[in-house]
């Protein structure tokens, strides 16, 4: 069991009947592979399986994945060592000569735009809800 779907049993185990019968478990929780068909702002999807597309008025797509703005802070300290997951590598600026004195520098509370919306084609986990679908993130292969 991945992630996605420990994520869909978890909550369709806490979707109990409330009080007064209120908040009944949803019929059917499921984690799915789609391919979008058309990219915002008319989205639609295509679940793996399935012939009719889905658009967007029952579709939610999480913010990272949408165009949306963060406030960050940017450090730099030149040959300061980085773990990138598959590899190490040292902190640089094509400016730094990798030689003594070395650069620093930190800028607090910059806003910084994430542009990279859904395209035309890129495969996406969906987890699907009765009739609403919810888009997890993008799926690739390694």
């Amino acid at each position: 069991m991945n992630g996605y779907q420990k994520l869909a049993q978890v909550l369709s185990a806490n979707q109990t009947k409330g009080a007064g019968g209120a908040n009944p478990p949803p019929k059917d929780i499921r984690i799915e592979l789609a391919t979008v068909i058309k990219p915002p702002p008319d989205l639609k999807i295509l679940i793996d399986g399935m012939t009719e597309p889905i658009g967007k008025e029952f579709i939610t797509v999480l913010e990272h994945l949408t165009r949306h703005t963060r406030i960050v802070t940017i450090t730099h300290q030149e040959k300061e060592e980085r773990d990138l997951g598959d590899m190490k590598k040292e902190d640089f600026l094509d400016t730094d000569d990798l030689a003594a004195p070395f650069t620093s520098f930190k800028h607090n509370y910059l806003l910084l735009q994430f542009e990279d919306v859904l395209k035309l084609n890129d495969k996406v986990h969906v987890l699907s809800v009765d009739s609403a679908y919810y888009i997890l993130d993008r799926v690739r292969r390694p």
